[in-house]
């Protein structure tokens, strides 16, 4: 039977494994360094909402420029329904954000937003 990595089962570990659980603290010490279920929560939320091609293309869009819902709309020929779908996907996300100008909604992206799109998007 394998072993889980236990207390006093450490040498049943590969010496990587057993060397890296003693580098971090031990179990404890690395289930210390992980994120809180909210922050895991909000992650995972992000990745979902980049895992869409529309909406990554809209994410490409606003980082080169802020634009209105019917520029937008004209360039992913998305329809108005469509395109409010996305954009609040994005923005529960906190990877877009709107501004009001007079009679019309701005998009652009947030700094998070910049960020995921710097960080690996091609």
């Amino acid at each position: 039977m394998a072993s889980d990595g236990g207390p006093g089962e450490e040498s049943a570990l590969p010496p990587e494994v057993a060397a890296g659980l003693r580098g971090t603290g031990g179990r404890e010490g690395l289930l210390a360094k992980m994120p809180s279920g909210r922050s895991l929560q909000a992650s995972a939320e992000r990745y979902q909402a980049l895992s869409d091609p529309t909406r990554l293309l809209i994410m490409h869009l606003l980082g080169e420029s802020v634009l209105c819902p019917c520029v937008l709309k004209d360039l992913t020929g998305l329809t108005d329904s469509k395109l409010s779908y996305h954009l609040s996907i994005l923005e529960r996300a906190g990877l877009v954000a709107w501004r009001q100008n007079k009679n019309w909604r701005v998009y652009g992206l947030t700094a998070l937003g910049r960020d995921c799109l710097k960080d690996r998007l091609p």
